[in-house]
């Protein structure tokens, strides 16, 4: 047997020579050279590799492990998690022939690792030999860290066919700071816009007048009108807030509220929001209470977090022997689970919305063994994530619209800080008559409970009386604790208490700036009513089944008098079949009014109809009050067309046994809400009508919606009008093929889906599209369409048409179709009227292209609205 043999000439491109020889002479002649072979530099001969379209080289088979060294742009993985694209130098290593990624102690920091937690960094330097080109684009000479020689356990892995660089290090090297929000590169600032949400009802009532022996009062009526306005304009980042309502009634005409009107941005470097114009402050107590501003803040957006970022968790830690899984669960539901490598593991990104069950942890390992241990898990509101920061700053004048005095500048700062058990945080607040400062403090006591204690120190001139200087001082302590061995949750117990002399700042301005009304000092009432205390209670108690209690009670002291005003209400509540059963007792108590009432309510769901989407129930409510005085009720409520319309009816009869009856009705128009409602008795007549929805105005034009949200998306679909939004099944394109998503949120991934299902003629390339908006965006997305009728074509031609050649209709450069097996040719959006030319292709010449003509429809096939046919074509 012959053997032919091609040899690559070193230093010699084009030097190929091919002989033929016998096995055993090549083996006698190759013998010398294996061992050389070894040492020496490998050349290819290029001739006979080729270029792949990505511009692949055969010089990439020079490095074991088939990686080019250079500067390279890769997907960071951090156990399986994606960081970010970096810009990448990959190295080669001159003895190993081994090209690696050069990760910097700094690269390291950035994408989440704690490096602080292992020693001997910076010590591995690797030279790189990447060009001038490259080395100019590095800027500085890096050191190169070695991770899987610093962290045990660490892998570091690159895929050049994906372009991805994982790194999987154990749990507890994870900075789970480091991943507070998605990255700032796929937020999307949205298409300028100007919109506007409103609300607006009409109200009539007439009284009618009450026969007294032979007597009959004359009839009374009143009515009111209500107009609600929340508009913003968005250009890139910028958002101009207007947020106002007016009012009507027959003696006072209409009146305005100005609420808030600014102009705001978010500062991603930060994590914040800055705003400027008519405000209020924050502070984390609300001892001090919020300011109404006419200046500038700058804070933390909590809303530009993750989830799991400021709601208070506790702090998950163990070691794991083998690449293990964590579960966590509360009440026997998963909350949390990921996947551990060996090692040290830190759990401290924990959201869970049950806050107070304890967290039952357990760790699978890989040969079977399980770790099971419990973590106590109790939060208040002012606890926030461990190693977490919100800030806020504030300066401008007091806003007071509509009220005389004067109007005094102020500036506040808050800050709060998340330690692993316990939350700090401060306030302070200064005028130029006014200050004050608060401290506070959280603490999760594992098993205890939750404690919180807040303090304030408020100092001022009374310029109203002496003119003297007057301190004043508040305190607030909370306590929670979930009972999981009895399921009883005690959610709140706490006790405010302010010294006589204590003012927040706006009840200082307020009463600095009282004024002679009607011969009584204006804001005295007011300070007579002073709260010197409160104390507040809430617990819920699970029973077996569906069954539950719950009791709360909160009850307030003044000065100046011995009033004290109490509230106080219980319940319980369970399922039977498939009604809900309710008792409920409420008792209030104030100066002048004094009250109790106990009440029996069941709701049964009727469940009428094939459509699961359409609801109906009754209900039946029994009270009975203080003086043994009973009414009941009955009501039937249900809606129609896909929730879009929802009615109710209702009878009831008071305590004297006179009967009323009451009807209202409700529609979800793709441009408005609209709700309308009646009621008569024999004290009075009511009829009310109402109205909400949104405008739109951007670059495509003016939509009318539903009520809009401050982040919202607009949705086209050009040509093609009645697709369902899915978000909202009241929501379809209009005639133009716009629709209004009304409701987005910011800083989060949202996904927009489209239903065609009950669209003919239309074909959507994509019916899915994810999106990231920042707060008070309108997105705008745009899915490609075709708008026509469909034909299944049977293409047939003496030019032997390959499988996936494209068709085109004549004039157009979308595709309307791929050719399948035997010809088989699915096209969409065709004209239904005329015949069209239908170009097929799969080449640049001649032969390989053909054309077709696809008839019209028949009159009759439109008449029938026959979107479909089905032809045979000869492709010439």
């Amino acid at each position: 047997m012959d053997v032919h043999v091609g040899i690559f000439m070193k230093k010699s491109p084009r030097s190929f020579q091919t002989f033929h020889c016998k096995p055993w002479l090549l083996f006698l002649v190759a013998t010398p050279f294996i061992s050389s072979a070894v040492l020496a530099d490998t050349e290819f001969e290029n001739v006979f590799l080729h270029k792949d379209k990505a511009g692949a080289t055969p010089e990439v088979f020079l490095y074991r492990n088939n990686v080019m060294p250079g500067l390279k742009k890769v997907d960071i993985y951090l156990n399986d998690k994606l960081v970010d694209q970096f810009s990448i130098h990959f190295i080669e290593d001159k003895k190993s022939r081994i090209v690696t990624p050069c990760l910097s102690y700094e690269l390291l920091n950035t994408v989440g690792i704690k490096t602080s937690l292992y020693q001997g960094w910076k010590d591995t330097e690797k030279t790189s030999d990447i060009g001038a080109e490259n080395t100019a684009k590095a800027g500085t000479a890096q050191k190169c860290e070695d991770v899987e020689a610093h962290i045990p356990s660490a892998k570091v892995v690159y895929d050049d066919t994906l372009q991805i660089l994982s790194i999987t290090v154990p749990q507890e090297a994870i900075d789970s700071q480091r991943f507070t929000m998605i990255s700032p590169k796929e937020w999307d600032n949205g298409t300028p816009s100007l919109r506007t949400s409103y609300s607006g009802y009409f109200y009539r009532s007439k009284l009618k007048g009450m026969e007294t022996g032979d007597d009959r009062e004359e009839d009374s009526s009143s009515q009111s009108s209500y107009v609600s306005l929340n508009s913003i304009a968005s250009v890139g980042p910028w958002r101009f807030y207007s947020i106002d309502s007016f009012s009507k009634d027959p003696e006072q005409g209409w009146e305005s509220n100005h609420d808030r009107l600014y102009l705001a941005r978010d500062i991603a470097l930060l994590r914040s929001k800055m705003s400027v114009g008519d405000l209020y402050t924050y502070t984390p107590s609300n001892i001090m209470g919020t300011v109404p501003l006419r200046g500038v803040t700058l804070g933390t957006s909590d809303r530009m977090m993750l989830d799991n970022q400021f709601s208070y968790a506790p702090v998950i830690r163990g070691i794991a022997r083998t690449n293990a899984r964590l579960v966590v669960r509360q009440k026997n539901n998963i909350v949390y689970s990921t996947t551990l490598t060996p090692g040290p593991f830190k759990i401290d990104d924990l959201y869970s919305a049950q806050v107070g069950a304890d967290l039952n942890v357990t760790v699978e390992e890989a040969d079977g063994s399980k770790q099971v241990f419990s973590v106590p898990y109790t939060s208040l509101p002012n606890l926030i994530r461990p190693g977490a920061m919100r800030y806020n700053l504030a300066a401008g004048q007091y806003r007071a619209d509509g009220q005389p005095g004067e109007k005094p500048m102020v500036g506040s700062g808050s800050i709060e800080y998340g330690f692993e058990s316990f939350t700090l945080n401060n306030t302070v607040l200064a005028s130029d008559k006014y200050q004050s400062i608060a401290v506070g403090a959280a603490w999760n006591v594992g098993t205890i409970g939750a404690f919180s204690f807040d303090f304030a120190q408020a100092r001022y001139q009374d310029t109203w009386d002496t003119n003297k200087t007057v301190n004043g001082s508040a305190i607030r302590m909370l306590y929670a604790k979930q009972f999981d061995s009895t399921d009883t949750g005690l959610q709140i117990l706490g006790y405010q208490y302010r010294s006589k002399d204590f003012l927040d700042f706006s009840e200082f301005v307020d009463h600095s700036n009282y004024q002679d009304i009607d011969g009584y000092e204006y804001g005295e009432e007011q300070w007579d009513r002073r709260r010197r205390s409160r104390i507040e209670m809430s617990v819920n108690q699970g029973l077996q089944g569906n069954s539950s209690l719950y009791f709360s009670l909160s009850q307030d002291r003044f000065y100046q008098n011995s009033d004290k005003s109490t509230s106080m209400s219980g319940g319980f509540g369970t399922q039977i079949g498939h009604a809900n059963v309710s008792v409920t007792y409420t008792y209030t108590k104030d100066t002048d009014y004094d009250d109790n009432q106990i009440s029996l309510s069941i709701s049964m769901p009727l469940n009428w109809g094939e459509q699961q989407s359409n609801y109906s129930s009754l209900s039946y409510g029994l009270s009975r009050n203080k003086d043994n005085d009973y009414s009941q009720s009955l009501n039937y409520s249900a809606s129609a067309l896909d929730n879009r319309l929802n009615y109710s009816a209702n009878v009831q009869q008071d305590a004297q046994k006179k009967f009323s009856e009451a009807a209202s009705i409700g529609y979800n128009a793709n441009a408005a809400s609209l709700t309308g409602s009646a009621s008569h008795s024999d004290y009075n007549d009511q009829v009310s009508a109402g109205i909400s929805g949104g405008v739109v105005l951007y670059k495509g034009g003016v939509i009318l919606s539903q009520s809009l949200g401050d982040t919202i998306g607009i949705v086209e679909t050009p040509g093609a009008s009645g697709i369902g939004v899915s978000s909202n099944s009241s929501v379809h394109t209009d005639r133009w093929g716009r629709a209004i998503v009304t409701y987005l949120s910011p800083y989060r991934y949202n996904t927009i889906n489209l239903d065609t299902t009950q669209t003919e003629g239309v074909e959507l390339k994509e019916s899915t599209r994810k999106v990231v908006p920042t707060e008070g965006a309108a997105v705008l997305l745009r899915f490609a369409t075709r708008v026509g009728r469909r034909a299944m074509a049977v293409v047939q031609s003496t030019k032997n048409i390959p499988l996936g050649a494209v068709a085109h209709v004549k004039g157009e450069k979308e595709e309307a179709g791929i050719v399948g097996n035997n010809g088989l040719t699915y096209l969409s959006g065709l004209e239904a009227t005329q015949d069209q030319q239908i170009n097929v292709t799969w080449g640049d010449s001649a032969a390989q292209q053909c054309s077709f003509i696809l008839p019209a429809q028949t009159e009759a096939q439109r008449k029938q609205n026959n979107w479909y046919q089905k032809v045979t074509v000869n492709c010439r």
